[in-house]
């Protein structure tokens, strides 16, 4: 969520009111939190009138302001507070229908999966960075970056010709920084930390 920065000094006839950091959205909500207060050094060069992201407190909610002047459900992301992962996503068979090179004349008509674009879309606006890698030729980038953008993908990056695989092979990505894979099985959902086996060099 985005906001702008501004701060406010107490107010003596508004009850609770504190002096400190507070972020106006576009909702016209008012949102701050104490610790913002250390903004106040000049550490994170940010000052009065920026634009910031900021997420809403687990089990807190924004009140409007008309009828409290500060409410303590939000906290700034500063740079060390990101945590922004870089997904690689396949296209045919996990965001839409599963269809071969074979018959590329398909791919305009193919059916989107609604549950994988409101994630993806999440994911983008959480700030992750987002990278379509499929199979596809080349010669297929312009009709595929065309559905994307009918069907209201948000994406920073479309790699074409991944290496084909048959259906016995896998994957297997080696790296030397850390890296995630996750199959999909007909489901999109947050994600959630599950303990599984591994391979992994001796």
């Amino acid at each position: 969520m985005k906001g702008k920065l501004s701060y406010q000094t107490a107010d003596p006839e508004m009850p609770n009111s504190i002096e400190g950091w507070f972020i106006r959205t576009d909702s016209s909500y008012l949102v701050s939190e104490g610790s913002v207060k250390k903004i106040k050094s000049g550490k994170y060069n940010i000052k009065d009138g920026d634009e910031v992201e900021f997420e809403i407190e687990p089990n807190c909610s924004v009140y409007e302001e008309i009828k409290v002047k500060h409410s303590v459900v939000a906290r700034l992301l500063l740079d060390e507070d990101r945590n922004t992962k870089v997904f690689l996503i396949d296209i045919d068979g996990t965001i839409c229908d599963d269809i071969k090179n074979e018959d590329s004349h398909l791919y305009p008509t193919a059916n989107h999966f609604p549950s994988a674009l409101q994630i993806i879309n999440k994911w983008y606006d959480e700030g992750h960075v987002i990278t379509f890698f499929t199979a596809r030729e080349g010669k297929d980038r312009e009709v595929t970056e065309t559905w994307l953008k009918e069907h209201g993908f948000r994406y920073h990056g479309l790699v074409m010709d991944k290496p084909r695989i048959k259906d016995n092979q896998e994957y297997v990505w080696i790296d030397n920084r850390k890296v995630r894979a996750i199959t999909y099985l007909g489901t999109w959902s947050e994600l959630k930390e599950v303990d599984a086996k591994i391979q992994t060099f001796e």
